[in-house]
């Protein structure tokens, strides 16, 4: 996410919706540059080299640190998950800010996380049994209950409506577990700023190109610390590198003009978005029917 901030930040490529790899760029040189500099300071590590950033926090020993807003459930003197013993944390008072930016009158935050996607099998009930699952989860009860315990924000406006979530972020502080202030003060944060949010495109090849950014802040990191000289050179080679391990030249990366034309839609296809459609026609007349019953027998 640090790196797809920073280059998002600056205007600076990452990929586009055809599925072209814009990364390997100057700015990125630059962005990895500096990462250069402060990690031979001692003032930059990453989780995978060091550990989570929460468990220096609350310890202390750094001056902030950087999460998600599940990830403020760790952060702070009375957050309720911690990797390390009681007896190491600081007492601090913990201020929750935005992610930091080149120009904060133009801010810019990466929205991510895991999707659900629902597969077309062979067999239309499993499809519709997976579909009439994904609905599930995203009713106001599930969405909500998940919200409170992980710190995420509810995907749809009529959860993150609904008056008992509100009442959920309405008792920040009430206590260190479900109400934990620093968790819910970062969820308000986000809920303030979801317009100066933004996802990246989905294409063939896009999670290898997620890990491929981080790798190159990992591998700037380490050489750092290895005392290797980190110049022009070097970044051609880390570029050469990455691109190799990740595939990145292969795939989505050739452009729009890769992608076979895949034809019609299969039947069974066909047949499961009729069952769909069906449902919601049967789910839509046993509401009208309940509520016309409701409104007979108030009569």
């Amino acid at each position: 996410n640090m790196m797809i901030q920073m280059l998002k930040q600056k205007g600076a490529g990452y990929s586009n919706e055809n599925g072209e790899i814009e990364i390997f760029n100057d700015t990125t040189k630059e962005i990895l540059y500096t990462v250069a500099e402060h990690a031979k300071s001692g003032a930059f590590s990453t989780f995978k080299i060091s550990s989570y950033p929460a468990n220096f926090l609350d310890a202390g020993q750094c001056i902030f640190a950087i999460d998600s807003t599940a990830g403020a459930t760790w952060m702070g003197t009375y957050a309720p998950l911690s990797d390390i013993s009681a007896d190491k944390f600081v007492e601090f008072e913990t201020a929750v800010r935005t992610v930091p930016q080149f120009d904060p009158s133009d801010p810019y935050m990466i929205s991510q996380g895991p999707s659900i996607c629902v597969f077309n099998k062979r067999d239309p009930q499993e499809v519709l049994a997976s579909w009439l699952f994904a609905q599930y989860l995203l009713t106001n009860d599930v969405q909500i209950a998940y919200s409170e315990t992980e710190g995420y924000v509810p995907v749809t406006m009529k959860a993150r409506n609904d008056p008992s979530y509100q009442d959920y972020l309405a008792r920040s502080g009430e206590d260190n577990d479900v109400h934990y202030n620093v968790k819910i003060e970062a969820t308000q944060l986000l809920l303030e700023n979801t317009e100066h949010t933004f996802v990246t495109p989905v294409f063939n090849g896009s999670t290898s190109l997620r890990d491929a950014a981080g790798q190159l802040i990992e591998n700037v990191t380490k050489s750092v610390n290895r005392k290797e000289t980190i110049d022009e050179a070097y970044m051609e080679k880390l570029f050469d590198s990455v691109t190799a391990l990740y595939r990145l030249d292969q795939g989505s990366a050739a452009g729009a003009d890769s992608r076979e034309d895949l034809g019609p839609l299969p039947a069974t296809a066909k047949w499961m978005l009729g069952m769909l459609a069906v449902t919601w026609v049967c789910i839509g007349a046993y509401v009208l029917r309940m509520r016309a019953k409701q409104k007979k027998e108030e009569a």
